[in-house]
């Protein structure tokens, strides 16, 4: 009798758009998919996934204890780009695969062009104008223009590549920085790669597209700031912890930058009496830059190819720590 592998799924993503690839995996696995409420604490994920040799997850924390306690995982399938929240190194020392679904850059492409066009015309404001009666507050809502701005993209990866397609659309010069950037897919976009130097000095709208790690967090902060452009704008739809907070509020206060849009925060939910929350300057939004329903099927899709490719003993697309590749054949 063969014994079918069991597989975890702790995503939170829409069931109705993620349920046709995971029937995929029905005839090979054994797929649960428990309540949210299972994983309210690391002692309950690591319950949950007692026997279980896949895991699927969101953020959910993944770190020594876990890997130590969880001795039949294999592989952890993230639903997303980032996988900050897995100890990498602690995955590979124990043998377990770590995959991302790197899906997720058109939603955030349009979600970001919409960040940038309701910070800079102060859609908000508008709106809040119009509920409160204050239709004739007409100096207000002037704004600058998105078109001809000068946008500037900290990182030069798929979602970064997404936002300089849209932004063509505005006739806005685009600059990019990033180690690692494309030469060809900069010239096929009209896309200027600067130093990390000249893209804080030049760009009118500052948006940031990096990975967290080491060498990024922190690395928008009060020097940084300060050599910006006078009245920018700053974007930031990667993850919270890149840019310090207390940098960008007293940026905001002293008028050094006009306006912010953010989509994440150094803490997820942050506290309700964080200062930005109070700014009339600020577009803020709950991390759901890549929450549509045809990005989750997407990442579902993509992820699933994956465990399929590790359950037939192959190397999956994915693999976001390949050093465990020279200690492990996937079919163990």
């Amino acid at each position: 009798m063969i014994i079918k592998p069991n597989i975890l799924v702790t995503s939170y993503y829409d069931t109705a758009s993620t349920q046709r690839a995971l029937d995929r995996l029905a005839s090979i696995a054994t797929v649960r998919r428990p309540v949210l409420s299972e994983f309210s604490s690391e002692d309950r994920f690591i319950s949950a996934l007692q026997g279980v040799q896949i895991a699927v997850v969101s953020g959910e924390v993944c770190d020594e204890r876990v890997f130590k306690s969880l001795p039949h995982l294999r592989m952890i399938a993230c639903d997303g780009v980032g996988v900050d929240h897995i100890d990498l190194p602690a995955a590979t020392r124990h043998g377990v695969i770590v995959t991302n679904a790197p899906a997720v850059h058109d939603a955030n492409g349009d979600f970001v062009m919409g960040m940038i066009i309701a910070m800079v015309r102060k859609m908000l404001i508008a709106d809040e104008g119009v509920r409160s009666g204050k239709w004739h507050d007409r100096s207000r809502y002037v704004s600058r223009d998105v078109c001809g701005s000068t946008l500037g993209l900290l990182g030069f990866g798929r979602v970064a590549q997404a936002v300089a397609r849209r932004a063509r659309g505005f006739d806005m010069p685009i600059l990019a920085y990033s180690p690692r950037a494309s030469q060809t897919a900069a010239r096929e976009l009209g896309v200027t790669l600067v130093s990390f130097q000249e893209l804080l000095t030049s760009a009118d709208i500052f948006s940031i597209h990096v990975t967290l790690n080491d060498q990024t967090r922190g690395m928008i902060g009060e020097r940084e700031i300060a050599q910006m452009k006078q009245g920018a704008y700053l974007v930031n739809s990667s993850r919270g912890a890149v840019i310090s907070e207390r940098a960008l509020v007293n940026a905001l206060k002293d008028g050094r930058l006009t306006g912010a849009a953010l989509d994440v925060f150094a803490d997820e939910p942050p506290p309700l009496d964080h200062p930005l929350l109070a700014m009339d300057n600020v577009v803020l939004s709950p991390h759901v830059g890549s929450d549509t329903f045809g990005t989750f099927a997407r990442v579902f899709e993509c992820l699933v190819d994956d465990v399929l490719l590790f359950l037939g003993g192959k190397i999956p697309r994915h693999v976001v720590n390949p050093d465990v590749l020279n200690s492990l054949n996937p079919s163990r």
